[in-house]
């Protein structure tokens, strides 16, 4: 079912149009900042829309997802958050019920009550007309109070239930480190693919207790893998080498586990994940090797990866062949991916805040982040 359209104020387009320019841009790259840039948005806009009861926020946070969704299609971290705020508009909305319900049973009570009954001419005496009175103004007083704590008290509680969500995206990295321990151990062989800040304070996390060796794929040709390498070799417990991507193969006989990070998982388990993480992650099907991939709870989407080139985006084949070559690029197409989709079998086990988790417990993590919001992901983009 399609939702209403929404009225947007001139503030509100203006804070939109800006945030949907700077990612266009590319201003905004890494995951977690596109997450807390998205979440600082809804707040905002949150804050100074008018909205006098959930139906009306609810509908407010769908309009902005699809003009945001439509702006940005490929960008999964965006309806990742808006199913989140979703599911704590939900979750305020429980108690904002429950607190009129309450009123309405006093209501109810009080007006069941046979104050008239105290004089025996139906309520027509000297005690009457001063009850009467003291029920209407008691049954005034408490509606108006009830209506002014319950949208400012609620307005309050979504606010500081996004703080704390914001908070939470902060220390996603630190919180997803502190499982390091439990999976790498001392003078193993670590591989991993590319450039991911959520792998680098992962396995420093783990240097400052235990001595191992990285291998780094140069992840070309963006050759993120340097970058990578470059921050890894700043603990003296680590031993880094960087490979090129064709070696992959040849040195996974050797390796005991690869470690993963991400763009986005799927609903079904599968990753959206930098070029060359399928081919590690296929090597390491082959020889047996277990692939872990670390990532936060909101890089959980709740879709499902129907169509891979669909969330995929393609970037200037010139660091692959370069536009010198001229007799050659007017003779061939070079495609060149940004991202690859790594299947669900092909990865063993999910880290993230709470601990591992395996890919088919994913459902179980996605209903807890989301509840029902995740249904709303489709109807925000089809819409």
């Amino acid at each position: 079912m399609d939702t209403p359209a929404f009225p947007f104020s001139r503030e509100l387009t203006m804070y939109l149009d800006d945030f949907t320019t700077r990612m266009r841009r590319g201003q905004v790259t890494e995951s977690k900042n596109i997450a807390i840039e998205t979440v600082n948005l809804m707040r905002h806009v949150i804050s100074i829309s008018r909205w006098d009861n959930v139906e009306q926020l609810t509908m407010l946070i769908k309009a902005v997802g699809r003009k945001l969704i439509k702006a940005l299609p490929r960008e999964l971290l965006i309806v990742n958050v808006l199913c989140r705020l979703l599911r704590i508009v939900a979750e305020e909305s429980e108690s904002v019920e429950f607190v009129e319900d309450s009123w309405s049973a006093r209501r109810t009570r009080e007006s069941a009550s046979p104050r008239g009954a105290e004089t025996p001419a139906m309520g027509v005496g000297t005690g009457a007309p001063g009850a009467l009175m003291r029920t209407l103004t008691e049954q005034v007083s408490g509606r108006l109070d009830v209506e002014t704590m319950t949208l400012l008290g609620f307005k309050k509680n979504i606010l500081n239930e996004i703080n704390v969500y914001i908070s939470e995206l902060d220390n996603i990295e630190d919180d997803i480190a502190k499982n390091a321990l439990e999976y790498i151990h001392s003078n193993e062989i670590i591989l991993t693919c590319g450039r991911s800040l959520t792998v680098e304070k992962f396995l420093l996390k783990a240097a400052g207790k235990r001595k191992f060796h990285v291998i780094v794929t140069e992840c070309a040709p963006t050759y993120e893998g340097h970058e990578q390498a470059k921050a890894l070799a700043s603990s003296p417990n680590i031993e880094v080498v960087v490979i090129p991507d064709s070696a992959v193969f040849a040195i996974m006989s050797r390796v005991n586990k690869v470690i993963l990070g991400t763009r986005a998982v799927m609903a079904n388990g599968g990753l959206i994940a930098v070029s060359g993480t399928h081919m590690v992650a296929a090597a390491a099907h082959h020889h047996s090797t277990q692939v872990v991939v670390c990532a936060g709870p909101y890089k959980h989407s709740p879709w499902f990866p129907f169509n891979d080139d669909r969330f995929n985006a393609l970037v200037s084949p010139d660091a692959v062949l370069p536009y010198r070559e001229g007799d050659l690029v007017n003779n061939v197409d070079v495609i060149s991916p940004r991202y690859d989709y790594v299947p669900p079998e092909l990865v063993d086990i999910f880290v993230d805040s709470m601990g591992g988790h395996l890919p088919s417990y994913l459902y179980r993590l996605l209903q807890e982040n989301y509840g029902d919001a995740k249904d709303l992901a489709w109807n925000i983009y089809d819409s």
